[in-house]
C-alpha cells in the first residue's frame, strides 16, 4: 500500500482531531449516553438515540484520522528546494486564454481545500505543476477542458 505524502501542520491537524476526540468528545458522549439510559425505556428514548449515534460517528471519525495517521509519509516541507514546484511549494500561474492569476499551494491529499487553494499533489492541476520551473508552461485536463498555464513565481508555503 503506497502512504499518501501529508505536511506536518496537516498531520499535526489530525492528530490534535483525534486527541480531541479520544480525550473530551467520545467520554462526553458516553456519559450522555449513559445518563440519557438512566431514564428508561431505550427504544423511544430520543437522547440515548442521539447520543449512541453521536458516539458512532466520533468512532468512524477516529477510524478515518487513525487511517491517515498511520498510512502518511510526514514531509518537512523546510527541508524541500522550491526552485521548483514540489510538495508544500505555492505556487502562482497565468491562465494563457484568459490572462487569469491563480495561486496553488500542493499539498497532500487530505489536506485539500479549494476554498483555499490547497490542491493534492496527485490531482491533475498538482501532477501537471509537479517539477516545474518558473516560465514553464503546462496543461492539463478537467471534464474534456484543456487549461494551459504558465508559471509565474515558486515559493515554499508559508503556514500561518
Amino acid at each position: 500500500m503506497q502512504k499518501n505524502l501529508i505536511t506536518q501542520q496537516g498531520y499535526q491537524k489530525f492528530v490534535d482531531e483525534f486527541n480531541t476526540l479520544i480525550k473530551i468528545e467520545k467520554p462526553h458522549w458516553v456519559k450522555e449516553k449513559e445518563i440519557a439510559a438512566a431514564h428508561g425505556d431505550r427504544s423511544e428514548n430520543a437522547e440515548y438515540i442521539a447520543a449512541k449515534e453521536m458516539l458512532r460517528n466520533i468512532d468512524k471519525r477516529l477510524r478515518f484520522i487513525e487511517k491517515i495517521i498511520n498510512n502518511s509519509d510526514v514531509v518537512d516541507i523546510n527541508n524541500l528546494v522550491h526552485d521548483r514546484v514540489n510538495f508544500g511549494s505555492c505556487v502562482s500561474v497565468i491562465n494563457l486564454e484568459t490572462d487569469e492569476k491563480r495561486t496553488f499551494i500542493i499539498v497532500g491529499t487530505f489536506e485539500t481545500d479549494p476554498s483555499k487553494n490547497k490542491i493534492s499533489n496527485i490531482s491533475p492541476i498538482g501532477k501537471a505543476l509537479f517539477g516545474k520551473e518558473i516560465s514553464d508552461e503546462i496543461e492539463f485536463k478537467i471534464n474534456n477542458t484543456v487549461t494551459y498555464y504558465e508559471i509565474e513565481k515558486i515559493e515554499k508555503y508559508q503556514i500561518n
